[in-house]
């Protein structure tokens, strides 16, 4: 089976393609040559394609064909800060609701580096709402005084780029 990577384009064409069956990639436009040259001699690659395209691509269709007829909904989100038990310590928290389906990807990052729960991110996991879709929260306890620039980055299948929601001075 030809697999076709039409996000791979030039000019409005596919620009390449893998065959998984050789597990070689398919140059369509002489503009791709290089890449295929250079993509056909690294064996990891070829191989990892492969099992993504024949593994890890159908469960994603096989999933969001279970979604059927339901409606696909962004998430919202709500960045606010709270006073948090420790003196001199307030909770930031970014919470994304209203998102169908249900896979969704949240990060805090402190000045543009991505905090983990070695940093003190705290998570719920993704629940439900009453309406069919869905909600989360992650949180973070900083110092009141910190002057760092926190945000709230949100990834979801029906977004084109991130929504990224920033805590203002409001402690």
């Amino acid at each position: 089976m030809l697999w076709a990577l039409t996000n791979n384009s030039y000019d409005g064409d596919d620009f390449l393609a893998f065959d998984d069956a050789t597990m070689q990639w398919v140059a369509p436009v002489d503009q791709a040559l290089p890449t295929k040259w250079k993509w056909d001699r690294v064996q990891i690659l070829n191989q990892y394609t492969k099992g993504y395209l024949e593994k890890e691509c159908v469960d994603w269709v096989s999933k969001f064909m279970v979604y059927g007829d339901k409606e696909f909904s962004p998430p919202k989100i709500y960045v606010f800060a709270n006073k948090a038990k420790t003196a001199g310590n307030v909770h930031l928290t970014c919470m994304a609701t209203g998102f169908y389906p249900k896979d969704v990807i949240i990060h805090i990052k402190k000045n543009g580096v991505h905090l983990t729960d070695k940093d003190g991110v705290q998570s719920s996991v993704v629940i439900p709402n009453d309406d069919d879709a869905y909600q989360i929260r992650k949180s973070v306890e900083i110092q009141e005084a910190d002057t760092s620039n926190y945000k709230c980055y949100v990834l979801h299948g029906t977004l084109l780029k991130p929504i990224v929601g920033k805590w203002g001075k409001v402690f």
